[in-house]
């Protein structure tokens, strides 16, 4: 009953977190469009443009949160234009940016993401072959789409991971090989993100298309996850580094010391089939071009005016931010994370209807997970899930 207890309030925290970092996030976007004054940089919705008597162009604005909005009829000049070419002042809100989308543009970028999910099911099949563990590639899709289903639709104690694993372990007595795949499949998304966003730091650095300074943060930041992959993979790959350090007596006595030790099976059993790994690489990096370039294409379909390659160098980054447990799927994190990479010079109004829609369409992919979960056995509970894959996590660490 602790245990429930405790999961359920940490829940709880992480669904306040979410709550209280979309209304951050969302608290500062015009639904309504909207202009910003000159020289001040306030912005204020626009309800309404006249022509005085006198030919002078004036704005009805309105400032403030609901019983504390004020209106006020101010002269178009007071406003700074949208572009230096132009005179326009109305910048688009979030309810224009979504009615202009390109109607032709957004389906194709949805295709993406369906695309992405396919593959990540084929790299995860594969990954299983590996171990010897042979389910068909049919199931291996089916139960994606359940992973997926709880990853976005519901997550909360029961991760998609976890109910995939469990219901493969249903049919094979290799229990630390599932945990093995659901590692290494992990592993290997987090590494190809990291290294995508590192290929394109050097080579727009190389190119010259963007300045060290313009690239600052996110090659920082691709500095730390780097050291941080390495040296989490060699922690919990590398059996001769536990001992040396003399750290397998601490994590023996823990929950998750099957994990550990399922971790180290697979840096024997990978290591030894490098080849299978690097195309379990190659297939991981197919699945991310589809994943990025459907994002690309949205910011194209909403007229965001960035070049399609900072796609590629901050996406990857918002999506390992998002992937830290701060909050159920990311909520918050990841619209935050959005916001800073690409506000300014991307209008907020633009970025955050990007960021709502590349976290729509995979929940909308993840729908046909509850056919899966219908049709399927019966879900048993968080804690008979980790009873199940726990017992099965033997292995050499």
């Amino acid at each position: 009953m602790k245990t429930k207890r405790r999961k359920a309030l940490f829940l709880a925290i992480k669904v306040a977190l979410a709550v209280a970092l979309l209304v951050w996030v969302f608290g500062r976007v015009h639904w309504n469009d909207y202009v910003k004054a000159a020289g001040s940089g306030e912005t204020y919705s626009v309800l309404e443009t006249r022509t005085s008597p006198d030919e002078r162009q004036q704005v009805l604005v309105r400032k403030g949160m609901l019983w504390w909005r004020t209106r006020e009829l101010r002269p178009r000049t007071d406003f700074e234009p949208v572009s230096q070419k132009g005179d326009e002042i109305v910048r688009p809100g979030l309810a224009t940016t979504f009615r202009n989308i390109d109607r032709v543009l957004l389906p194709v970028a949805a295709s993406g993401f369906v695309l992405s999910l396919l593959t990540i099911a084929v790299r995860w099949w594969y990954l299983l072959r590996i171990q010897e563990i042979r389910i068909r590639l049919w199931e291996a899709v089916r139960l994606t789409f359940l992973g997926q289903f709880f990853n976005t639709v519901v997550p909360g104690t029961v991760g998609g991971d976890l109910v995939k694993a469990y219901y493969v372990a249903q049919h094979t007595p290799r229990k630390a090989g599932v945990l093995i795949c659901v590692f290494v499949d992990r592993v290997l998304g987090l590494a190809e993100l990291t290294l995508m966003a590192a290929v394109m730091v050097a080579v727009l650095l190389g190119s010259g298309l963007m300045s060290f300074a313009e690239l600052r943060a996110a090659a920082v930041m691709v500095v730390v996850v780097l050291g941080m992959v390495v040296a989490t993979a060699t922690f919990l790959l590398s059996g001769r580094v536990r001992r040396a350090l003399h750290l397998q007596r601490l994590y023996q006595r823990t929950r998750i010391a099957h994990h550990m030790a399922a971790a180290g099976e697979a840096a024997r059993i990978y290591g030894r089939n490098l080849p299978a790994l690097g195309l379990s690489l190659l297939i991981t990096l197919v699945a991310h071009i589809f994943f990025i370039g459907a994002i690309a294409l949205l910011g194209k379909a909403l007229a965001l005016q960035t070049p399609w390659y900072t796609y590629f160098v901050y996406a990857p980054l918002i999506y390992i931010i998002g992937a830290i447990p701060i909050t159920p799927g990311g909520v918050g994190v990841v619209e935050g994370a959005y916001r800073s990479f690409f506000c300014p010079p991307v209008p907020v109004p633009q970025v955050l209807a990007l960021a709502l829609l590349a976290r729509l369409l995979p929940i909308f992919w993840g729908l046909p997970g509850i056919l899966v979960a219908v049709t399927g056995p019966k879900l048993p509970k968080a804690e008979e899930i980790d009873a199940e894959l726990a017992a099965g996590g033997d292995g050499a660490a």
